[in-house]
């Protein structure tokens, strides 16, 4: 990600906290720049936009943020950005999706992504994801 992606980066953020993210109480632009803090970033790019976003903590190969703006969905854009940080990993990928979450949770399984661990505690409850896809790096 380029200093200049991170203003499209951040709106999308906001925007889709904002409309699917009940429990996010008055989400903001600078809330990108703090939770994505000391994560590796990675935009994807089509039709000259900003179409995504992701962030990857590569201490442990997790997936925090994946965001694809609506008007780029179902066009690749959540593949794309799944395949670069693949490329990125040292060891399979994981991350955490909300359990209501049914089209990411679609997604992510036809992305290879299968489900490690369930947690109905948290608020909102979640599931651990873990990647089943060869790493082509290693």
């Amino acid at each position: 990600m380029k200093r200049a992606d991170r203003r499209a980066a951040a709106e999308i953020y906001r925007r889709d906290r904002e409309l699917y993210f009940p429990w996010v109480a008055h989400p903001k632009l600078k809330d990108f720049a703090h939770d994505s803090r000391g994560e590796a970033l990675f935009v994807a790019v089509l039709d000259g936009q900003i179409a995504g976003f992701a962030s990857l903590y590569r201490v442990m190969d997790f997936i925090h943020l994946l965001f694809v703006a609506p008007e780029f969905q179902h066009r690749g854009v959540g593949h794309a950005l799944i395949q670069a940080l693949r490329q990125e990993a040292d060891q399979p990928l994981t991350l955490k999706c909300v359990i209501e979450n049914e089209a990411a949770l679609r997604f992510y399984d036809h992305e290879g992504f299968v489900i490690r661990r369930e947690d109905r505690i948290a608020v909102p409850a979640n599931y651990t994801l873990m990647d089943t896809v060869q790493n082509s790096a290693s």
